[in-house]
């Protein structure tokens, strides 16, 4: 059973959208299929919001895949520290994601209203596949509310390369800028047909953030399914940028 993949709804739209972009390439795994937008308001001036699933919380309802069989658990200690997020999938490029229809959470919305710069998390591996041209990477998409993929736009920033797994708890920052009016430096945009994105696809995106997700793979790469992965999850943090305020 361990070399079949579980079903991450996080990965099965963007997957098809980078085989249509390459055919030449298998992404096995990324982000879910949406059929919604969730809205959520911040406050002016900065409001960092940080889970570090103390307390049972769990801000964004973060999954790894949707098998009900699978392990997903929040500890209460072992974190980084104290109570973080584990969870299992069979899966070549597992995701943590935040699943559609997730109300109120501080990690979808509008990110260009809000200002927001920058998305981290830290991560351990007890147990993984290593091979060559593994990174972590975000992914932020939406549908605009029309629950087809087609419909959307993507768009992913590789962050730091694993191809050796780390044994510890690390951490993984992603420069966002949500109210740039043009395609940061290291992100890459697609359509939801598979075309490449520009600014005016950046700005829509940025407006209505529907799912985000953090991948341990490149999208357009193909990694083997050889075994079961056993992750944690914490202090997952939004920041938005500092415009004064009181």
């Amino acid at each position: 059973m361990q070399n079949q993949s579980d079903d991450q709804p996080i990965a099965s739209a963007y997957r098809s959208i980078c085989q249509h972009a390459n055919p030449q390439r298998s992404l096995r795994s990324i982000l879910l299929t949406l059929a919604g937008i969730v809205s959520f308001t911040v406050a002016s001036a900065r409001a960092d919001f940080t889970e570090t699933f103390s307390n049972g919380s769990d801000d964004g309802d973060w999954h790894l895949t949707n098998n009900p069989d699978r392990l997903l658990v929040i500890e209460l200690k072992g974190g980084h520290p104290g109570a973080y997020l584990r969870g299992q999938v069979a899966d070549p490029a597992p995701t943590w994601y935040v699943p559609l229809f997730t109300p109120h959470t501080h990690f979808t919305g509008d990110f260009a209203g809000r200002g927001i710069e920058s998305v981290s998390c830290d991560i351990k591996i007890f147990s993984g596949i290593e091979v060559p041209d593994r990174a972590v990477t975000l992914l932020v998409q939406t549908t605009f509310g029309s629950g087809d993929a087609s419909q959307g736009v993507q768009a992913y920033y590789i962050g730091t390369d694993i191809s050796k797994l780390p044994k510890s708890w690390k951490k993984y920052a992603f420069p966002v800028h949500g109210d740039s009016f043009t395609v940061p430096d290291g992100w890459v945009v697609l359509r939801g047909d598979g075309s490449s994105g520009g600014d005016v696809d950046w700005r829509r995106l940025m407006r209505s953030v529907e799912t985000i997700g953090f991948m341990l793979g490149k999208p357009g790469f193909a990694y083997p399914a050889l075994n079961l992965w056993d992750l944690g999850l914490d202090n997952v943090t939004i920041s938005n940028r500092d415009r004064g305020g009181p």
